[in-house]
């Protein structure tokens, strides 16, 4: 399962960059991306992680992209970001494909989410199992007590 933003980055790259490559520049509407994105699945009114996940240097630097637009604009569906093509100067095509490290990255931060949840699970049914044995304890001097 890929992550939120890489997903984000992957419908930008899809429907913006490759149809914007003979183009100077890329104009991205966040209203736009987030109709398609909402078409794909994505949750609505999370228009601060597609204005990041489009920021972010994981978008635009792999598939030869510079952002002109300051970064941190309004979260609003009428904000544009801007970018320009860069020069390669090498003659080699930038890398289109997303980087398969990026997706393992999330798929083991998700293990890991999952792995500490359990890990808390375990944690606190040993406490719990420690006062239980307490109070049997309590329970049985209290007994010896009154018996004696």
């Amino acid at each position: 399962m890929i992550g939120s933003s890489v997903k984000v980055r992957n419908v930008a790259r899809r429907d913006y960059v490759e149809t914007a490559r003979k183009e100077k520049g890329l104009r991205i509407s966040l209203g736009d991306i987030q109709r398609t994105l909402q078409k794909e699945g994505f949750p609505p009114g999370h228009l601060r992680q597609i204005r990041t996940s489009l920021e972010s240097r994981l978008f635009w630097e792999p598939v030869g992209l510079r952002l002109i637009s300051s970064r941190g604009q309004p979260d609003r569906v009428g904000t544009v970001l801007e970018f320009s093509f860069v020069d390669l100067g090498s003659g080699r095509s930038p890398a289109v494909e997303q980087d398969p490290l990026l997706e393992l990255s999330g798929i083991l931060r998700g293990a890991i989410r999952e792995g500490a949840a359990a890990f808390v699970r375990e944690l606190r049914r040993d406490k719990d199992t420690r006062v239980e044995m307490r109070e049997r304890r309590g329970r049985r001097s209290g007994r010896e007590e009154s018996a004696a």
